[in-house]
């Protein structure tokens, strides 16, 4: 997922609803994808493929919730989750691969 859709009429009336969530984005650990402040919305029920980008609890920092890229699945389902700018990006690489029970939902687009 190198672009990200921009909420159009369906997604954010599903929001409203509460079918999906709402994110806001801190820090710069997806950039170029996402900046500090950007707004997502979030499929809790949409499957989780390698690519995409999605909302995870932290496996150790109880309340903390990230944005991540899952950059692989291995055998046992565990996500190996990496942010896209690896420079400013806590992820897998520190805390190893996180269990499906972490994984919050897919990230389906922005709102502007």
């Amino acid at each position: 997922m190198s672009e990200l859709p921009d909420a159009g009429l369906f997604e954010i009336a599903l929001l409203l609803f509460d079918y999906r969530m709402r994110y806001r984005v801190e820090g710069g650990s997806m950039l170029p994808l996402l900046r500090e402040g950007d707004q997502l919305v979030v499929d809790k029920n949409a499957p989780v493929e390698v690519g995409d980008v999605i909302i995870a609890r932290h496996p150790f920092i109880k309340g903390l919730e990230m944005v991540k890229r899952v950059a692989r699945i291995d055998e046992r389902g565990n996500y190996f989750l990496l942010g896209d700018n690896p420079a400013e990006s806590t992820d897998s690489r520190t805390f190893g691969a996180v269990p499906i029970e972490c994984i919050k939902g897919k990230v389906v687009s922005r709102l502007r």
